[in-house]
């Protein structure tokens, strides 16, 4: 069913990939392959073109960009000025069952990290928080891997070295948006993402990637789009500027949205991608069979 026929069911399916910028791409591919034990599928390293892309899991990437001047770093997307994401908090899926190693790892790679219970104390749901080397912030949250919530593609553990983090895959993704109003609107309107709650007490909007909005926490496996205006969130961390993010989704149905929204678009047989306009530019794909 699609939303052209039900409107309350979000064209969007989960979670596909980010892209971040860095100024040192060597720097970033030994972090990402040492610390957290991606595969590297992709590595340009000349002078013309500074690209690395990573295999998190069979359904999701992470792609690296150091800008160089006067080259699009993704030549298809050059029409839409697609950047990576600078100083971006994202998250990564663990089983809870790791947690204490994982502090073990991040203290052998020498890096700081914090501990948040996002839970309560009777239902804990305790978060580490650390930075990668450009700034990013980066959180390990636990997955309950048999909870009956169900995201499109479901958490699996991974092959990682010994030396790495245990991480599934991706979970979250967090952007700043300077009209925070205009973005509550736009998000579901233009984009079909499904609004789960807004913070009562912040400019915090969460939205689920998936068909319904659900709630967040307890362990759910589900992948969520955080959005909030410039300001330093939990463990001093920023929302993302002019971020690319990928996400799986019926492409037909977003095409059907951002084409009566206005906006600035380019629609091939790789997918859909739009440029929003605080800068953010979303990839729409389909899921592989």
């Amino acid at each position: 069913m699609t939303n052209a026929s039900n409107p309350a069911v979000s064209p969007i399916l989960d979670l596909a990939g980010l892209t971040l910028e860095v100024n040192n791409l060597a720097r970033g591919v030994r972090f990402y392959e040492q610390v957290l034990g991606l595969n590297l599928l992709e590595a340009n390293t000349d002078l013309e073109r500074q690209v690395a892309t990573f295999r998190v899991n069979d359904h999701q990437t992470l792609s690296l960009w150091q800008p160089v001047t006067r080259v699009a770093s993704d030549a298809r997307l050059a029409p839409l000025r697609a950047r990576g994401a600078s100083h971006l908090h994202y998250a990564w899926q663990i089983v809870p069952e790791e947690l204490e190693r994982c502090k073990a790892l991040l203290g052998a790679h020498n890096l700081t990290w914090q501990e948040i219970n996002l839970g309560t104390e009777d239902a804990p749901d305790r978060t580490l928080y650390f930075f990668d080397p450009f700034g990013n912030g980066l959180e390990l949250r636990g997955v309950n891997l048999n909870d009956p919530r169900r995201p499109h593609f479901l958490p699996a553990p991974q092959h990682r070295p010994a030396h790495a983090l245990p991480v599934l895959g991706l979970r979250e993704v967090a952007l700043a948006f300077g009209d925070y109003p205009a973005m509550k609107t736009r998000l579901p309107a233009a984009y079909g993402f499904a609004f789960a709650k807004e913070q009562p007490d912040r400019d915090f909007a969460q939205f689920t990637l998936g068909p319904q909005p659900e709630p967040d926490g307890d362990g759910t496996p589900r992948r969520w789009l955080y959005a909030w205006d410039p300001q330093v969130g939990l463990a001093e961390m920023l929302g993302g500027d002019h971020a690319l993010v990928r996400f799986y989704a019926d492409v037909g149905e977003v095409a059907r949205r951002i084409e009566q929204a206005g906006l600035e678009h380019l629609h091939d047989g790789l997918g859909l991608a739009v440029r929003d306009p605080e800068g953010h530019v979303f990839e729409f794909v389909k899921p592989p069979r």
